[in-house]
């Protein structure tokens, strides 16, 4: 019988915002771990009783100060899945409208507003190590119409 140590997470969310111009807004903020400022699509943890959806619209608006009126469903994403239990629910935001970011007290992050085309290009070239913003990305780019 083997024994598996395995690290629990309440869930996350991940959110691919979309403009009418095809441009997609990203977060910079330093991530501890690799000791290096990473640039990722807003995202994080779910609040306690709070419902995916929930919890995308308001890293959005907290990262980014983006409010949007259509979310579409990426899916999920297990981020580890032979030690983490972590699943990553994956949304496009589109229909965007603009105000003040308000970051969490311990987050300090810059936002970048990035043509999505070029974005992917990059995916693809291997300048974007973050999984989460590879994979919601690219499936957001495909849901918007374009050909894999």
């Amino acid at each position: 019988e083997a024994v598996r140590e395995v690290i629990r997470h309440q869930g996350a969310v991940c959110v691919v915002a979309v403009d009418d111009d095809k441009n997609i807004y990203l977060v910079r903020q330093f991530r501890y771990p690799f000791n290096d400022v990473i640039t990722e699509i807003p995202a994080g943890k779910l609040d306690a009783g709070e419902t995916p959806l929930e919890g995308a619209a308001r890293e959005l608006r907290e990262e980014t100060g983006i409010i949007a009126k259509n979310y579409k469903y990426l899916g999920e994403l297990y981020t580890s899945c032979a030690f983490l239990d972590e699943v990553i629910h994956m949304y496009l935001a589109t229909d965007l409208s603009f105000t003040e970011q308000n970051p969490d007290e311990d987050e300090f992050v810059e936002v970048d507003k990035v043509n999505l085309k070029e974005f992917v290009s990059e995916i693809m070239e291997g300048k974007v190590p973050d999984s989460k913003t590879q994979t919601a990305v690219l499936k957001a780019y495909i849901e918007l119409g374009n050909l894999c």
